[in-house]
């Protein structure tokens, strides 16, 4: 029995042996993940205020990562950045929405002249979580007139990149593409966002059904700034410009994204948010009575800069 004790003593010894004389395997340190993710609520209860105001509930929620594959010459970056809000003011039985985006992109680079430029090739994806309708009070006004993939746009882009610090790059691509999709059909029966708009007789009824996307080829300009500008100040930019070359290419389609972290502490933080959109195609329209009919003198429609700000308080977990 004593030799079987020792010939095990001897094995667990020699295995303990050869475990410290293997080196510790490498961590791979290709990849680099970062993110964030915030949760803000807010309440305002007002009594005998002679200011004036509405006791209101407001809550959203920020959903920010980046991973970044770097190796020898080429890098990999995938994005994710998701938004969603919602309000309700006293005396409405509705929550409405106050802010919904959903961006994703993954963008390749390998190193050309130098170490500032790199070929690029980049695909990226936006839209909305929900569906988006006007409002008279506490009342919907007639269908929506957005949702998800309604619009969305698939968006490519070929060219060069100059990236002279890690927290900043210009994409140039002459080579891009831009599809629009409208998956409600009525929305694509009225030709919203661009797209090919529905034939009707004279009788005013569809002969043939709008088309549901639209591409278009054309060149962008892509700006990205990410990087604290202070200390616990995070500063998220991204500027996107696409020209179309076949259709009035002076009309810049503008997508201007940014957030503003500032970290109060381990796990709160103040959040803003600031978008600008604008798109030729994209009608605008501004229902001055609010009758859901769009027919009056002092009604508007057409092409308009879209700007949404957000500024919240909350917590926050960035990783």
């Amino acid at each position: 029995m004593k030799k079987i004790f020792t010939v095990i003593a001897i094995i667990i010894a020699t295995a303990l042996t050869a475990q410290d004389s293997i080196p510790p395997a490498k961590k791979d340190t290709s990849w680099k993940v970062s993110g964030y993710f915030g949760l803000n609520f807010s309440q305002t209860s007002l009594s005998n205020w002679q200011g004036g105001g509405q006791d209101n509930i407001a809550g959203n929620a920020i959903l920010n990562i980046q991973a970044i594959y770097k190796k020898g010459k080429s890098e990999w970056l995938n994005k994710l950045d998701a938004q969603y809000g919602l309000i309700k003011t006293d005396g409405d039985r509705l929550f409405k929405k106050n802010i919904d985006q959903l961006f994703a992109l993954s963008k390749y680079n390998l190193n050309a002249f130098n170490k500032y430029w790199f070929y690029a090739a980049q695909g990226d994806y936006r839209t909305q979580f929900a569906p988006g309708y006007n409002y008279n009070g506490d009342s919907v006004v007639g269908t929506a007139r957005s949702d998800f993939n309604s619009p969305g746009y698939i968006q490519l882009a070929i060219g060069l990149d100059y990236k002279p610090t890690k927290y900043f790059s210009a994409t140039f691509a002459p080579i891009a593409g831009k599809i629009t999709v409208v998956n409600r059909q009525y929305l694509a029966d009225e030709g919203a966002y661009g797209v090919e708009k529905a034939v009707l007789d004279t009788a005013g009824k569809i002969v043939t059904n709008g088309k549901r996307s639209r591409f278009e080829l054309g060149g962008r300009i892509i700006l990205r700034f990410k990087k604290d500008i202070f200390k616990n100040v995070n500063l998220d930019s991204y500027l996107d410009l696409f020209s179309n070359y076949a259709n009035n290419p002076g009309n810049i389609d503008v997508v201007f994204n940014n957030l503003l972290t500032l970290k109060i502490n381990k796990y709160f933080t103040a959040n803003v948010i600031s978008q600008v959109l604008y798109d030729d195609e994209v009608v605008t329209k501004r229902d001055w009575n609010k009758d859901g009919k769009f027919d009056n003198a002092k009604d508007i429609n057409g092409p308009r800069v879209q700007m949404l700000t957000t500024f919240a308080v909350g917590f926050g977990y960035k990783f």
